[in-house]
């Protein structure tokens, strides 16, 4: 019985995460674009 909820614990804080390390990931890709815009547009001028 103890084994389920150990085996259940570890798979949350694998979600966990994950789910931390994607919206990491998404910030940083979603300022990187935002920031090659402002570049881009700064060129332009």
């Amino acid at each position: 019985m103890k084994s389920k909820y150990f085996e259940n614990g570890l798979a949350v804080i694998g979600l966990v995460l994950i789910f931390v390390g994607v919206t990491a990931a998404a910030s940083t890709a979603l300022a990187g674009e935002v920031g090659t815009v402002e570049i881009y547009s700064s060129a332009l001028k």
